[in-house]
C-alpha cells in the first residue's frame, strides 16, 4: 500500500479502495444512526434490590443494554428524542434470578428449549444459575441466550466434581455425559486422591463453566484442594451443603462460595457424616436443633465468610407432600426455621427452584405458569421471617452475588445491565404481587407479555 509510484495501475486499485473504504465506512455508519433512543421510564416506583425500602416518583433512564441514570421525577431534562414510558401506578424491582436450575434433562428435545426459556423470561426471570447437567447442551443454550439471539434468560454453569463411586450410582450423571467416559467428561469429573486436580479444574474451566459444583462423595481434604485450585483459575465453588463425607463446616472452611440446599445443614449437627450422598435427605429432623451449637457455628462462619446459602426450600415441600418416603420426617419444619435462622444471624440466602426453573407435569414444563421462582420467594416471606423487600433482595442481589454476577446485575443501579420487571401492584406489601408482571426488559429490551404492548 506505500507502493504509490508505481503507476496508474495501482494508483486506480488505491482508489478502489478508497471507494470500498468509504462503501464500508457508510455501512457501518448505519447502526450509529439507527440505534434505540434513551428510554426513559418515568414515574415508577423503584425497589432496587438492595433491600432499601421502595422510592416512589422515580425515573430510570435506558441507553442500550445499560441502566444509565436514576433520578427523581422531572429532576433533569429528557434528552433530545428521548422514548417515554410513564409507568404511573407501576412498581420495578430488578429482573429475577433463578439461582439454581436444571435445564437439561434425561432426553433433550431441542424443539422444547426456545419456548421453555421464553416463558422464563416472560416470567420475570433475566438470568439463571444451572447447577448440572450437560454442558455440551447447556454451553450452546448459554451462547445463544447471553447473546440474544434467543429470547431468554442469561445462563451460567457449572461442571460437576463428585467422587468416582457417585458416577456408578446416579444415572443422571450417566446420562448427562453420555458419549464420553464414565467420569472422564470435563463437565462430569470424577475426583480421586490420584487426580491432577489443577488439570481437571482447567478442563473444567474450558466448559465455558463459570463455576465447578462439588456435588457427592468427597473427603474435606480433596475439598479442600479443589477450592483452592477452583478459585486459583478463576473458578467459583457451589457445593452441596453436606457432600458426604465432607461437612457443612468443612465446605465452609475450603472457603466454597455457596452451599445448597437448607435440609443438608442438619448434617452439621448429626454425630456422623455418612460416606454414602443418597441419605442426603434423610436427616433427624426431630432430634437435632436448628439452632444446635455447630450449626450456629456454622451461621457465624459463613457471615464472616460471605458464603451464600442456596436454600431451596420448594422442591422439598413437594417432596414431602407428595413422596414422603424419600425425606426425612420433619423436614420442612426443620428447614424453614433452619432458614429463617440463617436469615436472622446475617448469612445471605438467595432464591433457587432445584427445577427446569417452571412447573412440570408428566408431559414436561408447563409454559403457561409462572416461573417457580415466585412460589420460592413467597416461601421465604410466609415460612422464614423475610419481609417481601427482603425476598426480593435475595432474589436479586444475593442471587446475583451468589452466580458471581454482582458487578453486571442484581440491583437496579447505573453501569449495570438494564434488566427489569414492570409490575402493576404493589410487591413490598404482598410478595405474590411479583407474578403480576406488566412487561420485562433484558439488557435494555422490552418484552411484552402476550397481547400486552409493553407499554
Amino acid at each position: 500500500m506505500h507502493h504509490t509510484h508505481q503507476g496508474k495501475v495501482h494508483m486506480s486499485a488505491g482508489t478502489l479502495m478508497k471507494r470500498l473504504a468509504l462503501l464500508l465506512l457508510s455501512v457501518l455508519a448505519v447502526p450509529v444512526f439507527a440505534t434505540e433512543p434513551t428510554l426513559l421510564l418515568t414515574h415508577v416506583a423503584l425497589i432496587d434490590g438492595t433491600g432499601t425500602p421502595a422510592k416512589p416518583g422515580m425515573t430510570i433512564a435506558i441507553d442500550g443494554r445499560r441502566i444509565a441514570a436514576i433520578y427523581p421525577d422531572g429532576s433533569r431534562a429528557a434528552p433530545k428524542g428521548a422514548r417515554v414510558e410513564d409507568l404511573s401506578g407501576r412498581f420495578v424491582i430488578p429482573g429475577l434470578i433463578d439461582a439454581h436450575v436444571h435445564l437439561t434433562g434425561a432426553e433433550p428435545d431441542f424443539a422444547h428449549y426456545g419456548p421453555h426459556l421464553r416463558a422464563l423470561l416472560l416470567g420475570g426471570v433475566t438470568a439463571v444459575r444451572d447447577m448440572a447437567g450437560d454442558d455440551r447442551l447447556i454451553g450452546y443454550l448459554a451462547d445463544e441466550a447471553n447473546s440474544d439471539a434467543l429470547a431468554s434468560p442469561d445462563i451460567y454453569y457449572v461442571a460437576l466434581m463428585a467422587g468416582s463411586t457417585f458416577f456408578a450410582e446416579d444415572v443422571r450423571a450417566q446420562q448427562a455425559s453420555a458419549g464420553d467416559r464414565l467420569g472422564f467428561a470435563p463437565w462430569m469429573q470424577a475426583i480421586g486422591a490420584a487426580t491432577d486436580i489443577p488439570l481437571a479444574v482447567a478442563e473444567a474451566k474450558g466448559t465455558g463453566a463459570t463455576a465447578l459444583k462439588l456435588y457427592a462423595n468427597l473427603p474435606a481434604n480433596l475439598v479442600t484442594k479443589i477450592t483452592a485450585e477452583a478459585h486459583r483459575q478463576g473458578l467459583r465453588v457451589w457445593t452441596h451443603a453436606t457432600i458426604f463425607p465432607a461437612s457443612p463446616a468443612d465446605a465452609v472452611a475450603a472457603g466454597d462460595d455457596t452451599l445448597s440446599h437448607s435440609p443438608y445443614l442438619v448434617w452439621a449437627a448429626a454425630p456422623k457424616v455418612p460416606d454414602d450422598y443418597r441419605v442426603r435427605a434423610m436427616g433427624d429432623f426431630k432430634h437435632i436443633r436448628p439452632d444446635a451449637p455447630p450449626i450456629l457455628a456454622l451461621f457465624k462462619a459463613m457471615k464472616q465468610r460471605g458464603t451464600i446459602l442456596d436454600a431451596t426450600l420448594l422442591p422439598f415441600q413437594q417432596e414431602a407432600e407428595h413422596d414422603p418416603g424419600k425425606v426425612g420426617a420433619g423436614i420442612m419444619p426443620w428447614s424453614y426455621a433452619v432458614t429463617r435462622l440463617a436469615h436472622q444471624r446475617g448469612v445471605l440466602i438467595d432464591v433457587g427452584t432445584d427445577s427446569s426453573g417452571l412447573a412440570a407435569d408428566a408431559r414436561g414444563p408447563d409454559l403457561n405458569a409462572l416461573p417457580l421462582v415466585h412460589a420460592e420467594m413467597a416461601l421465604l416471606v410466609e415460612h422464614c421471617g423475610f419481609t417481601p423487600i427482603e425476598a426480593i433482595r435475595a432474589a436479586t442481589q444475593v442471587s446475583a452475588a451468589a452466580m458471581g454476577q454482582s458487578a453486571q446485575r442484581g440491583t437496579i443501579t447505573a453501569g449495570k445491565r438494564a434488566d427489569l420487571v414492570v409490575l402493576s401492584a404493589d410487591p413490598t406489601h404482598d410478595i405474590h404481587n411479583t407474578r403480576k408482571i406488566a412487561f420485562v426488559i433484558k439488557n435494555g429490551r422490552i418484552y411484552p407479555q402476550k397481547g400486552g404492548s409493553g407499554g
